[in-house]
């Protein structure tokens, strides 16, 4: 009985719940090639940037309020095409809510410090007004407009 009782620790072993396998060891997974990354991801693709240019103060603006803006007005609608296509790409519509979210904060930001380029801004591109007591109706204006 005794000779029985010894067993292959290699295989074998007694637990609680009688005999269990010994689990193999994991082996590390394989190292991967470098990381591509695509033109799309880069923003050289599927953007339209023709309408960007006309709110740089300067040639070589890009740190403006209007330019900002108007680079994520663009990345916007790239995002919201893509993800009518793809619509539980979940990632692309976190990434599209934080652009919301600082697009928002310029447009804040540009309300308070220059009116008349906010106007101009929230006219061309057909933005909603994300001030609550918006008296001169920027965004109002263009759709009168548009439906007359």
């Amino acid at each position: 009985m005794a000779s029985s009782m010894m067993l292959n620790k290699s295989t074998c072993r007694v637990g609680a719940f009688g005999r269990t396998a010994i689990r193999p060891v994991r082996v590390a997974a394989p190292v991967r090639g470098t990381l591509v990354v695509s033109n799309s991801y880069k923003n050289l693709e599927n953007i339209n940037l023709s309408r960007v240019p006309e709110f740089a103060k300067h040639e070589k603006d890009t740190g403006s309020a209007e330019y900002q803006i108007a680079r994520l007005t663009a990345r916007i609608e790239q995002l919201s095409t893509h993800l009518r296509a793809n619509r539980k790409d979940f990632s692309a519509r976190r990434g599209l809510e934080a652009i919301l979210s600082q697009r928002k904060s310029l447009l804040k930001y540009l309300y308070k410090s220059d009116r008349d380029s906010y106007d101009k801004v929230v006219s061309s591109f057909g933005i909603r007004s994300v001030i609550v007591g918006d008296t001169r109706g920027a965004s109002r204006k263009t759709e009168e407009t548009a439906t007359a």
